[in-house]
């Protein structure tokens, strides 16, 4: 996937995609956590579903910058909990694996990727 010029349909679509992909892998990857105590299962779904609205409600907010803070700041926290040292204290059973996050920043990425190429400016039709 290149930095060139995309329709608004190939944007649509890509977007689409990489959302209709990473979300069956996401799903996939918490099908390896039902050996979690409720609670802890519980945290990780609360942390992912905010995340994923986060990832879909960014590029169109009116309140981009925010809306991206706050992404950043859900993608981080799920870095506390399932890399960093700090996760260990959160989980009452076995901490999940890092597979989850690892999907998320590639989902991150691959979003970043379509939003940032250019749109091709709509050509105005002659009457």
């Amino acid at each position: 996937m290149g930095f060139d010029v995309q329709t608004i349909a190939e944007k649509r679509a890509a977007l689409n995609g990489v959302s209709l992909f990473f979300g069956a892998l996401i799903g996939a990857n918490l099908g390896m956590t039902t050996n979690l105590p409720l609670r802890d299962y519980a945290l990780i779904i609360a942390v992912v579903c905010t995340i994923v609205l986060y990832l879909y409600l960014a590029p169109v907010a009116r309140r981009r910058f925010s809306a991206v803070a706050t992404l950043l700041a859900l993608v981080g926290s799920l870095y506390l909990l399932l890399i960093h040292g700090i996760g260990e204290t959160v989980f009452e059973g076995i901490r999940p694996p890092p597979h989850i996050f690892i999907t998320i920043c590639f989902w991150v990425a691959s979003i970043l990727i379509v939003e940032l190429r250019p749109v091709e400016k709509e050509t105005e039709a002659s009457p």
